[in-house]
């Protein structure tokens, strides 16, 4: 007689079973199937066989069969393209059924680097570029929309974990969030204004690890790098069938390569998953920040020339730096009345406060933001044609209170500008998808946008005044039609038409010495794309390659003054012409051979990208930037990585590269050096009794020692462009997760 044994298979993020997956003995090669409820009929087995469960787009998972109830929770497969189903557009379709320009940064990928930042994982992805001007001081280029930054993220929309964190104004604090807190990033290319409303650059949508269903699981981990980069994290989870929770803690502090870029940054973050039924999920998140980072300005061209690592004369005196302290609570349920009815809903609160002091003056300010988001999935019929309708709504709002004072060595002086802005940003939403028979899919969308902005100033020194400005933008209809057409199992074709609005952000409105400028208009674009993905040898040779155009109307550009005062205007059209695609193969993927993983990659991106019809005033004179190109934008880029994994536990990363020049101005006489960079990752992993995993690592950054600027400030005023990066730089570190 054998004790009572059963198995049950299924989704670690969901919770839900998964019909269909594969259960074999590794003694007998004897295969069964999970039923609908997930469960494999298992009774006959003996405690302590081992099961090499699949499901296809899941990782395999090898499980030691246990006296009693054994469950299994299998994790998605973000490698495996064709089979993927991703966020997109909110209709839960697989990638190879997606009209639109997709990009999946998994943690397999991400973990490929030293996870000090997300810059070199990021950068594997075509049409996406994440830069660092100094450490812990990002920038993120979707398809060349850096005009607009030249500092922070702007024009492109993030979500995390389903909760809305690009802040009312149309900011997104990115650097408030570790490595710690991200398991993947999902990024939609292009205008998303069918779901996702304002924004032409895209849409990033980022996910914590799921937490394990088991009693109590722990990791903690160590790393070390050149330029005093130490980074500590520790992570405790405890879960079963009903609820999962987690607490994750990271602390990251490095010197920097430069002179003037020390930068510190604690996250905690608290998690709660609830089953309550197999109808609904819900989640609660909380996230601690607290960034500090020193902000050594750019450098001329004599300056990078004769030593990089020097910050701008004056920076250190004035105690140039960002203190940023942030608490994020949301909450998010999702319910599935039945199998043709879901919702999900979110709601969120923010408190956070900066303190930024600068050359010029210093600047204090505090935000409370609150909002949420709601969309329902309906899956009914047009006439005979299956369609899955989304709709919803999101709404954000803002309430921010800047002052503005002298800076003194450092410190905060004399009072000059109070002001408190309020913003209200929303819209509504509308999305249909239709089989148009069982190749073709029609995906039609479009969402209404409204913004308003209010801005008291309640103190003017200078001019011993009191005024207040409104700002109330026309609400915008932005359309979307896509059609995806499924060739083969393994092929598909997409093409897209879509519209895009992104308003100015309050710092656009409000620059750093708080002037107010009320003329600029928002940006518009409308975008058009068509695209191929697909896959061979049963999934290990992948590829998917997306052509585009996009025509855009109002583009707002940045220009430095002498007093570093980043100011805006809008510029006139653009013209985008864009390649961008990237091809795999797996050579060798079979965990039972001593080499069990041989992965090669390439990225490409090509953008054609211009001014046209650009004309203003520069030193009293009119000039016309029609056909330059556009500021910031690399015309090429290339990316190649390799990995190899053993049998052992052993692996090995390789990443190449290229990036072209970077016109610097929008007159385009100046441009930065094109550079080559390679990254270069060595580790061991050791499994102790299939519970414990010791992960040791070692990796040399920029093999090369190039000499390069990662964040350049265009259009600076005197030259000052350049932001150097790290020369040659090695890391090391220890990871290591533990089982009860």
């Amino acid at each position: 007689m054998y004790a009572q044994i059963s198995l049950a298979v299924k989704d670690l993020e969901t919770n839900k079973p998964l019909a269909g997956a594969s259960v074999s003995s590794l003694a007998d090669q004897e295969i069964r199937i999970s039923g609908s409820d997930g469960k494999v009929e298992v009774s006959d087995w003996k405690s302590g066989t081992i099961l090499r469960i699949s499901y296809v787009g899941y990782h395999t998972f090898d499980h030691i069969l246990t006296d009693g109830e054994n469950r299994v929770y299998l994790q998605p497969d973000y490698q495996i393209l064709s089979n993927l189903t991703v966020v997109g557009y909110e209709n839960e379709r697989k990638l190879y059924e997606i009209a639109g320009s997709y990009a999946i940064n998994s943690k397999l990928a991400m973990a490929r680097f030293n996870d000090e930042s997300l810059v070199r994982s990021m950068n594997t992805l075509p049409g996406i570029r994440f830069e660092e001007r100094s450490p812990a001081s990002y920038r993120v280029s979707i398809r060349g929309n850096l005009l607009r930054s030249p500092y922070g993220v702007r024009n492109v929309k993030v979500y995390w974990n389903d909760i809305p964190y690009t802040d009312p104004s149309g900011n997104t604090p990115l650097n408030l969030i570790d490595m710690n807190n991200i398991g993947r990033i999902e990024t939609i290319k292009g205008p998303a204004g069918s779901i996702y409303g304002a924004g032409i650059g895209g849409a990033i949508n980022m996910y914590s690890d799921a937490t394990n269903a088991k009693p109590l699981t722990a990791d903690i981990g160590y790393a070390i790098g050149s330029f005093g980069m130490q980074k500590l994290i520790a992570n405790l989870n405890t879960g079963n069938e009903s609820h999962r929770f987690s607490i994750r803690y990271a602390s990251q502090h490095a010197d920097g390569y430069r002179q003037h870029t020390n930068s510190d940054r604690e996250t905690v973050q608290m998690s709660g998953t609830f089953f309550p039924s197999q109808k609904r999920i819900l989640t609660a998140q909380i996230l601690y920040s607290d960034l500090f980072y020193q902000t050594p300005g750019g450098l001329n061209q004599a300056q990078f020339d004769e030593n990089p690592q020097q910050a701008r004369p004056g920076a250190a005196a004035k105690n140039a730096s960002i203190d940023h302290e942030n608490f994020l609570a949301g909450i998010v349920q999702d319910y599935e009345w039945n199998d043709k009815i879901r919702n999900t809903t979110s709601l969120y609160f923010t408190n956070g406060t900066k303190e930024n002091p600068f050359i010029n003056n210093y600047e204090l300010e505090r935000l409370k933001s609150y909002g949420g988001r709601t969309s329902f999935d309906f899956h009914s019929f047009i006439g005979s044609l299956p369609t899955t309708f989304n709709t919803g709504a999101e709404m954000n709002y803002g309430n921010f209170h800047a002052s503005n004072h002298g800076n003194v060595a450092g410190h905060a002086d004399t009072l000059r500008y109070e002001d408190e802005l309020r913003s209200l940003q929303s819209f509504v939403f509308l999305q249909a998808d239709t089989d148009l028979s069982d190749k073709w899919i029609l995906n039609v969308g479009a969402s209404l946008n409204y913004l308003h902005y209010n801005i008291d100033r309640l103190r003017d020194v200078a001019l011993d005044t009191a005024y207040q400005i409104k700002r109330k933008f026309q609400p915008e209809l932005m359309p979307r039609i896509g059609l995806v057409g499924r060739l083969r199992p393994s092929l598909s074709v997409h093409a897209s038409v879509s519209a895009g609005f992104s308003p100015p952000t309050s710092e656009e409105v409000r620059t750093s010495d708080a002037s107010i400028n009320t003329d600029l208009e928002a940006e518009k674009g409308v975008n058009y794309e068509i695209g191929v993905r697909g896959n061979a040898a049963n999934g290990r040779f992948y590829y998917d390659a997306t052509a585009f155009w996009m025509r855009q109307s109002e583009t707002i550009v940045s220009k430095t003054t002498d007093l570093g005062t980043v100011i805006f205007e809008n510029a006139g059209n653009t013209s985008q012409l864009g390649l961008e695609a990237i091809v795999g193969f797996a050579l060798i993927k079979n965990a039972s051979k001593p080499i069990s993983l041989l992965k090669i990659q390439t990225a490409y991106t090509h953008h054609d990208f211009t001014f046209d019809n650009y004309q203003k005033e520069s030193g009293g004179e009119n000039v016309d930037y029609s056909g330059n190109n556009l500021t910031g934008t690399a015309p090429y880029i290339s990316v190649s990585t390799l990995d190899l994994e053993t049998r052992g536990g052993g692996y090995f990363n390789f990443t190449f590269n290229y990036t072209d020049e970077i016109p610097l101005n929008d007159a385009n006489t100046a441009y930065a050096d094109s550079y080559t960079l390679i990254t270069t990752k060595l580790g061991w992993k050791i499994s102790v009794q299939q519970k414990h995993i010791f992960d040791i690592f070692l990796g040399v950054d920029n093999l090369l020692n190039e000499k390069y600027s990662l964040g350049n400030d265009l259009n600076a005023f005197g030259g000052r462009y350049y932001n150097a990066a790290p020369e040659r730089n090695y890391f090391a570190g220890i990871k290591i997760a533990i089982e009860q």
